[in-house]
């Protein structure tokens, strides 16, 4: 893949990930004044999760690839948990808001 798209991809993700983090600080801030507003914090940080979890895929499919098998342990282990814990979080989130409310 080359440079070019590559920085565009990663600048879609950072403008992805802005947007979400942002709209979170938004409704938390709502949620001070109107309570209702709190599943709209859960679900914009689960939205903050699952950006995490596309990142985390198109690092290891897209930049990493091959030299996979290369990368220490340490880094797959730094690797697995973030994916784990962003994963955990976003269904956490999600089911809180879409399933328990």
């Amino acid at each position: 893949m080359n440079k070019e798209k590559t920085s565009k991809t990663l600048i879609v993700f950072g403008i992805l990930l802005i947007i979400t983090v942002l709209s979170t600080l938004l409704f938390l801030c709502l949620s001070k004044y109107d309570p209702n507003q709190w599943h709209n914090v859960l679900l914009s940080f689960g939205s903050v999760s699952l950006v995490g979890v596309a990142f985390l895929i198109y690092i290891k499919e897209v930049r990493v690839k091959e030299k996979w098998s290369e990368m220490p342990r340490v880094g797959k282990f730094i690797f697995w948990s973030m994916f784990v814990i962003h994963s955990l979080n976003f269904f956490d989130q999600f089911m809180t808001v879409l399933i328990f409310q």
